[in-house]
């Protein structure tokens, strides 16, 4: 009997841990499965990813109209602080997407339609610039020709033929359903805002119900506290610094006359919500597209500007507007970036960080409280 004990004491972690290989060995064999499973529920919840985002970045308005409507004296007022600020938020959103439709959107339109039809000219610009280079340039060597030549062929066989129609027509049909997920998310954004602490009060209940152990409930809402501050930090403050990102980055193009300034300033300010990485992809593609379409003086000119601003945000403006730093490495951040959008795309970028941020600081405060002597149960 204690033979069999002895046998079965040595083969069960043996058993486990080869079953722990299968499961691993599975998941990385299905892992396109696993991903495409991803991003269907990512889909779907779409909207209210983008109502926790816009209710992260209209909370700063939001939650000053509401404090300076509750010092009020007329009581209607000071009663009803919360809809009225959120109703104000409302005329906010309203004022924006007008200007947006009215000014903004007409010209963006107009870019990309001259610069999709612009494309043949300028790669034939970029294939004379590089055949009238010197024979024994470097760039030459790197047969950068043939490959500019054999990619455009390319995307004029996809986009041209009955297979690229389709592919336009189901863009067409994902620009739509993102815009109606946004158009929702916007909704929900003000719902969150104006129930938010029913909703706090709402999870502090569930908590409490799922862990009777009340050092486990006292912890778990911690962390909870911990990544709504995270997130807070990361959204808010990375949409105002794209906001100037987009102001800055235009304003500069339209002084030196950069053709498609607007829809080019709009890139920089999406590219800045990716972390130490895209603002360097966004001033770096300006200036291949500055080069391209005005010529090689007015790219230099324009690259030079856009370094001192990136250099000046980015040690200074950024965090002056966060204040407390995310505290991540910079490594870490670019693994993060660059696995987000392998498996995610470009969704999977902007979210990287914030996970990352959140997975490391709930595992430093599990660390540090377990090193303390203390246990969650």
């Amino acid at each position: 009997m204690k033979r069999e004990n002895f046998e079965w004491a040595r083969w069960i972690p043996i058993f486990i841990f080869a079953i722990v290989l299968m499961v691993i060995y599975k998941t990385i064999d299905n892992i396109s499965q696993i991903t495409e499973a991803v991003r269907r529920f990512l889909a779907v919840v779409s909207p209210l990813l983008y109502g926790i985002l816009f209710a992260y970045f209209f909370y700063i308005p939001h939650r000053a109209v509401e404090k300076l409507l509750k010092k009020a004296r007329p009581k209607f007022i000071s009663k009803r602080a919360r809809g009225i600020s959120t109703f104000f938020v409302f005329l906010l959103l309203i004022l924006i997407v007008a200007l947006l439709v009215t000014f903004i959107l007409p010209i963006l339109i107009t870019s990309v339609i001259d610069l999709a039809n612009s494309i043949p000219g300028y790669i034939n610009y970029v294939l004379d610039y590089v055949n009238n280079l010197p024979a024994d340039s470097f760039w030459h060597n790197l047969n950068i020709a043939n490959t500019i030549r054999d990619s455009s062929s390319d995307i004029v066989n996809r986009y041209v033929n009955l297979a690229g129609i389709e592919q336009v027509a189901r863009g067409i049909i994902n620009v739509a359903g993102e815009i109606t997920s946004v158009a929702l998310g916007l909704i929900i954004s003000l719902y969150l805002l104006w129930e938010r602490d029913r909703i706090a009060d709402f999870f502090k209940r569930l908590n409490k119900v799922l862990f009777k152990n009340e050092k486990v409930s006292t912890r778990i809402t911690k962390y909870l506290g911990q990544v709504n501050k995270v997130l807070f930090t990361f959204i808010a403050s990375k949409g105002l610094d794209s906001v100037i990102n987009l102001v800055v980055v235009t304003s500069i193009l339209l002084i030196f006359n950069v053709p498609y300034a607007f829809l080019l300033g709009l890139i920089a300010g999406l590219f800045n919500f990716i972390p130490y990485l895209g603002s360097l992809i966004a001033v770096i593609g300006i200036a291949v597209i500055t080069f391209i379409t005005g010529g090689m003086s007015l790219g230099i000119k324009v690259l030079i500007p856009l370094l001192v601003f990136q250099q000046l945000d980015g040690n200074y403006i950024e965090p002056r507007i966060m204040k407390s730093s995310l505290k991540i490495s910079p490594i870490l951040v670019i693994i993060a970036v660059v696995a987000g959008g392998a498996y995610f795309r470009v969704i999977g970028m902007f979210l990287a960080v914030p996970v990352v941020v959140i997975i490391k600081q709930i595992l430093v405060e599990y660390i540090s409280h377990s090193e303390n002597g203390n246990t969650l149960e």
